[in-house]
């Protein structure tokens, strides 16, 4: 559960343009605003949490998908709401999920050079000062 005013449904991650583009344009939801994306690791898969906004009806919802680990990829829904560009490359880049179709998916936190996905759980950490250069 996100917030107890919010509900939360599961769908499978291949139709997740299909619902999105639904809900933000079917008359009985009008979710036309997406406040924010998520994701969380659960050891062995990804969590991914789309929470949408109806100013019309003033509720929220939230549609989250699963993606296992060797198949780091869902569709990206910038098409859809071009909110989710900075949010899908933040989740690319922490976390290392592909966002198909995303225009411009590359590292928006960390250095270019920067190897591995900090907020994986499998991540090693290490000293980063090391490594980096802060002059």
């Amino acid at each position: 559960i996100i917030l107890p005013d919010i509900r939360e449904f599961y769908i499978n991650k291949n139709e997740i343009t299909n619902i999105l583009q639904y809900l933000k344009t079917a008359a009985c939801y009008l979710f036309e605003r997406l406040d924010f994306i998520f994701a969380k690791d659960n050891g062995s898969f990804f969590t991914i949490t789309y929470v949408l906004n109806s100013d019309k009806y003033n509720i929220k919802c939230a549609i989250s998908c699963n993606i296992q680990y060797d198949e780091a990829e869902i569709k990206s829904v910038e098409d859809i709401y071009k909110s989710a560009n900075w949010d899908e490359r933040e989740i690319y880049d922490l976390f290392g999920i592909n966002f198909i179709n995303h225009s411009n998916l590359k590292r928006i936190l960390l250095p270019d050079d920067f190897e591995g996905f900090p907020m994986r759980k499998n991540y090693k950490m290490q000293d980063e000062r090391l490594a980096w250069n802060y002059e």
